[in-house]
């Protein structure tokens, strides 16, 4: 992707380079977008908010369980929390540390797709403990977390949302881009094929905007992207 400052460079580098602001900007830039809002969370925030709930339920693969106690043990180094291994497969209540080693998961068949669905899956079951509590609970509950999470919403907005909790689903997700293909130059890129025909599709079945034409920046960082590659089909 395009990345301001920085030219052509991995999209997961934005953040790295100018944190939540410089991120959103490049998936604005490069598909499109109009994001505004946002909401960060790093691997204390995140183990801390499922201990909070009580832990989740996930179930867990045999090709999941070979990779999950090395994350584990990661995971706690940095969290500074238990490092409970896990013994068997199938559904099991996981702790934070436990939930957070889950969702980094992506050497087992589906790569860093499969990673990125891991990650939903522990939102959903979050969400899913969130609407068994009650609105004094949940107030508990942000009352603890928030001041743990990188955001540009603000507290009595996220507040104000309470009461329509139960009806927040997390809709199905897709991976993107829909065809890619990797290339190692300074090191490996994923490479979408090509990024202006990606973003068609995306514009067309996430948004349903079925009349959509790619803006003259995308068809720009597009052909960027085919000459510095050689990718164009």
């Amino acid at each position: 992707m395009q990345i301001e400052g920085h030219g052509l460079d991995k999209i997961t580098h934005a953040y790295s380079y100018g944190s939540a602001p410089l991120a959103i900007n490049t998936l604005n830039t490069n598909f499109d977008l109009n994001i505004k809002e946002f909401v960060t969370v790093n691997f204390d925030s995140v183990a801390e908010a499922v201990d909070a709930l009580g832990g989740v339920n996930i179930n867990i693969t045999s090709q999941e369980l070979k990779y999950i106690n090395s994350y584990i043990g990661e995971t706690a180094k940095v969290t500074g929390l238990s490092d409970a291994q896990i013994t068997s497969t199938g559904n099991q209540t996981l702790n934070g540390v436990q939930a957070v080693a889950y969702s980094r998961i992506r050497y087992t068949d589906g790569g860093d797709y499969k990673r990125t669905e891991r990650m939903r899956t522990v939102i959903e079951a979050m969400l899913g403990k969130l609407k068994t509590k009650s609105i004094g609970e949940i107030n508990n509950f942000l009352d603890k977390i928030l001041p743990k999470v990188y955001t540009n919403i603000t507290s009595g907005e996220i507040f104000s949302l309470l009461p329509s909790l139960a009806s927040f689903k997390i809709s199905e997700s897709i991976g993107w881009p829909y065809e890619t293909k990797g290339i190692t130059l300074d090191r490996w890129y994923g490479v979408p094929i090509t990024l202006e025909s990606n973003v068609t599709r995306l514009h067309q079945e996430a948004f349903g905007q079925t009349d959509y034409t790619p803006s003259e920046t995308v068809k720009n960082i597009s052909n960027q992207i085919i000459q510095r590659t050689g990718y164009s089909n």
